[in-house]
């Protein structure tokens, strides 16, 4: 048999959260609330999906590769140019990407000791040495960071917010670190959670300002969360013109659909539908840490759609446990983290099923 290289031996697959219908196929459950993979539990704007139901009449044609449309809707949105702005197949594509542009093997990718585990597979992927910095409070140590970087470092990945802590990073911290580090290393900031972070006082205001200011700083956000068009798989990045284009020479042909082309470009304009999403996260974000609390969890600080926990068991104890209550959580075994547990901020109905499930799980331990 063919030998892979080497590099991809130490590379193991990325775990999603598991799926509603598999729960129900392996369990024989017909009801089961999702809580593992940081959903919009609102579901898509229903103007974004009016659009892709219309775009659904020209599925036979392919789309337009470079998603014109909807770069120019994201450009005016942040207030930067078109050519600033690449599309992917969700930002997993646009982390890959970059790897694949800019690690030879034995480059070096910074990255913090519990952030997002994409970074560390993708960049291991390529061969490159990847130096996990260690947190400080379940928080990225910027200033750690910067100390780590070196003139092999080509790519400091951080997740602000981060997944699967959901603490945040400060406009003066993200500052400092672009100061400090070598201008042949990129920055990615990868702001999946913007829209629950944004109003918190000194949460970086990366576009279109940071962007503007430094030519060695990409952000990647999504219309996965907030936007609730994670089935799509649509995320982007913004950068410098000159780094958009190297992305786009590697980039896949056709790689964004056009019904997720149209859909997305309607989400970008439903902001009370945004607003609503945010509303609705952070009162019922309140609710499960204080019951989490109660429970005998150790919550953390969220700027997020997640709460991060200690759970009383094991997490894949629990995750296993709850699972046959028909509800769906997210054990940390592969970031290292075996009591910890993620747990997606629900509807208020959805929340009291999980609440119902814990205790019925607790109760059948202390039997």
């Amino acid at each position: 048999m063919i030998a892979p290289r080497r590099a991809l031996r130490e590379v193991f697959p990325y775990q999603p959260g598991k799926s509603i219908a598999s729960v129900q196929r392996e369990l024989g459950l017909k009801s089961v609330v999702k809580l593992a993979s940081n959903e919009n539990p609102l579901g898509p704007s229903p103007r974004a999906m009016a659009a892709y139901r219309k775009a659904e009449k020209s599925c036979g044609l392919y789309p337009e590769g470079t998603s014109p449309e909807l770069r120019a809707g994201l450009a005016r949105f942040h207030g930067v140019e078109p050519e600033s702005i690449i599309v992917g197949n969700g930002s997993d594509e646009i982390i890959r990407l970059l790897c694949e542009a800019f690690l030879d093997p034995e480059d070096e990718v910074v990255a913090s000791q519990y952030g997002f585990i994409r970074f560390k597979q993708q960049g291991s992927m390529m061969g490159a040495r990847v130096i996990e910095v260690p947190m400080t409070d379940w928080t990225h140590d910027l200033a750690l960071f910067a100390k780590a970087a070196s003139p092999r470092s080509k790519l400091i990945f951080v997740a602000n917010p981060n997944n699967p802590t959901g603490t945040y990073n400060t406009q003066e911290e993200v500052e400092e670190l672009l100061a400090a580090v070598p201008k042949t290393a990129l920055v990615v900031l990868d702001e999946a959670y913007f829209q629950y972070a944004a109003a918190i006082p000194g949460y970086p205001q990366s576009l279109p300002e940071l962007v503007r200011r430094h030519d060695n700083l990409v952000v990647m956000r999504t219309f996965s969360k907030a936007y609730g068009l994670a089935g799509l798989r649509v995320g982007y990045g913004v950068a410098d013109p000159e780094l958009i284009g190297w992305l786009d020479r590697i980039r896949m042909p056709f790689n964004v659909n056009l019904p997720a082309q149209r859909a997305c470009l309607e989400a970008l304009k439903d902001g009370a539908f945004v607003k609503r999403s945010v509303a609705v996260n952070d009162a019922q974000r309140v609710v499960v840490a204080r019951t989490l609390g109660e429970m005998g969890f150790g919550v953390g600080e969220s700027a997020t759609n997640f709460v991060f926990a200690r759970s009383p068991q094991p997490g894949r104890k629990l995750f296993k446990a709850m699972l046959r209550q028909g509800v769906i959580v997210r054990p940390l075994d592969e970031y290292g983290l075996p009591h910890h547990v993620r747990i997606s901020i629900g509807t208020a109905a959805q929340n009291q099923a999980l609440f119902g499930a814990l205790r019925r799980v607790f109760a059948k331990a202390a039997a």
